[in-house]
């Protein structure tokens, strides 16, 4: 750590040489020990170390940011001097502000001494355990790993953060498979501080498995309907509650872009939903300490009781926008569940589908979005009676938020984020 902090006030000394009004960097190191599958089987295990520097100036209202690898000390008043010219070719902008406290603070999360045989155990285990339960998923790609990482924040005015932080992830990308046939590609992810639980038992990857063999033999809708659709958490996440962010970035409102730019305290979508962005969050690993801006993290309620209780900006935002800077701006999204269980949301839908991946381009500022619904199955009756080919979903975003028909009370919970089920009403769905 004290290697961190010495290039850090290096950075910046050489940074006010150079006449500079503020300044701020982070100085990071990390050592990664990984695991990889290919096509079902153990294919590499390696340790990647990274050193990075990133570096941000500002004078006479204007800023320069840059970027580089390595600690290389002839290359580092380069980058000093990089900064400098990108802010002389900027635009000035009086909003740019960070950080001026002058607090020093020290951060620890998560497990900093790894256990790579146990990592292994429970990666061997994983895949033993699908070629066990599930012998027609492919594992296409897998990657296993654990990072230990520090970090230095530091400005000008004197905040320094210190960071040290350490956590297991998996990822998975597969396919169901069945003689010639196969199914559509499916996705799973979890962020964990311990290796306590099978691999296979976190996050909803039984389901996703399970789901996916069923999708190796699929039939079309052979109509155009209106119907309610069952997000999946993957599904929400990716593009509701994306959009949503997006909705309330600082980008979109600076922009004029966001339908929600004049909606600060009013309903947004039904009062059952409640979205926070809670770094701090116990189910959150290794969350985000402060921002980029070098202010201390907050949780708060984006959207409270369907009231959107907040935009999702940084200072730079606050100022442009003349609103108050909100607690952070992560995706470490929390919603609240309900008291229904996916079946019982599901045993009460007439006609639809189960959602469990959008393929196609981001809501326009309208709500407005089309696609193809992916790894999906429709509802007859109140039962799921078939998996679906690629089906055409479209709809108007900023209207369903209203049609909520359920929340379930089962969450995914990944290490990132805690997200429900949800049904949504109105729902424009037919076969491509």
């Amino acid at each position: 750590m004290e290697t961190l902090k010495k290039i850090a006030n290096m950075i910046l000394e050489d940074a006010k040489a150079q006449g500079i009004d503020f300044a701020a960097c982070m100085v990071s190191e990390s050592e990664t020990q990984e695991i990889n599958i290919a096509a079902g089987e153990f294919s590499l295990m390696r340790t990647l170390f990274n050193k990075d520097i990133s570096l941000s100036v500002y004078k006479d209202n204007k800023k320069g940011s840059v970027a580089m690898t390595g600690f290389d000390e002839d290359k580092i008043h380069g980058l000093v001097l990089d900064a400098c010219a990108a802010a002389e070719s900027s635009e000035p902008d009086e909003a740019w502000e960070i950080d001026q406290s002058g607090r020093h603070e020290k951060f620890t999360a998560g497990v900093l001494q790894g256990d790579l045989d146990k990592l292994f155990e429970r990666t061997k285990e994983l895949v033993d355990d699908i070629k066990k339960d599930y012998p027609k998923i492919l594992i296409e790609e897998g990657l296993s790993e654990y990072t230990r990482g520090k970090s230095v924040y530091a400005n000008t005015f004197g905040t320094m953060y210190e960071v040290e932080k350490g956590n297991y992830e998996y990822e998975l990308m597969f396919s169901g498979h069945e003689g010639d046939e196969g199914s559509s590609f499916n996705a799973a992810g979890i962020e964990t501080v311990d290796l306590d639980t099978p691999f296979i038992d976190r996050g909803t990857i039984r389901r996703d498995l399970a789901d996916t063999e069923k999708q190796i033999h699929t039939e079309s809708v052979d109509e155009k309907f209106v119907g309610t659709a069952v997000f999946t958490p993957d599904c929400l996440g990716q593009l509701v509650f994306g959009t949503v962010l997006g909705f309330t970035s600082e980008r979109a409102l600076i922009d004029g872009t966001s339908p929600w730019a004049d909606k600060l305290g009013q309903k947004v979508c039904d009062e059952r939903i409640t979205l926070s962005l809670a770094p701090h969050d116990e189910r959150v690993v290794c969350g985000a300490n402060f921002t980029g801006e070098g202010y201390l993290t907050e949780d708060f309620d984006l959207i409270k009781d369907g009231v959107l209780n907040s935009f999702c900006i940084g200072q730079y935002g606050a100022n442009k926008l003349g609103q108050k800077r909100s607690g952070n701006t992560t995706y470490n999204g929390i919603v609240k569940p309900g008291d229904k269980s996916l079946d019982e949301i599901i045993a009460g839908i007439d006609k639809g589908i189960v959602f469990g991946r959008f393929s196609g381009g981001s809501p326009a500022p309208s709500g407005e979005f089309s696609g193809v619904a992916k790894n999906s199955f429709l509802i007859e009756n109140g039962k799921i009676t078939k998996a679906l080919s690629e089906t055409m979903v479209s709809g108007n975003l900023t209207d369903m938020l209203f049609k909520l028909v359920d929340i379930s009370s089962e969450v995914k919970e990944d290490g990132s984020t805690s997200v429900p089920y949800m049904a949504f009403d109105g729902l424009t769905i037919s076969g491509k």
